[in-house]
């Protein structure tokens, strides 16, 4: 297996808002939760979102939006699966 080469992606201010990777046209980038939260909701299988997630990411695949991540804090934190 082939490591994937990834490129920072740099706004106009050389602040890092993403990566891509070129060879797989695939973009991560930072966004607002108000952008991810639709997404989430139309294609996670609870079809809901927590109110705790702190960094919110878009997807793009050959330039079109196609998902979306949050992270955030645990739930319940104190409980490992």
């Amino acid at each position: 297996m082939t490591k994937l080469k990834k490129n920072a992606i740099i706004d106009a201010d050389g602040n890092i808002i993403g990566y891509e990777a070129k060879a797989k046209n695939i973009q991560i980038r930072v966004c607002k939760k108000s952008e991810a939260d639709p997404i989430i909701i139309a294609n996670h299988y609870s079809h809901k979102v927590t109110r705790n997630s702190f960094l919110s990411f878009l997807v793009y695949y050959e330039g079109n939006v196609s998902g979306a991540l949050q992270i955030g804090y645990g739930t319940n934190p104190r409980k490992k699966g």
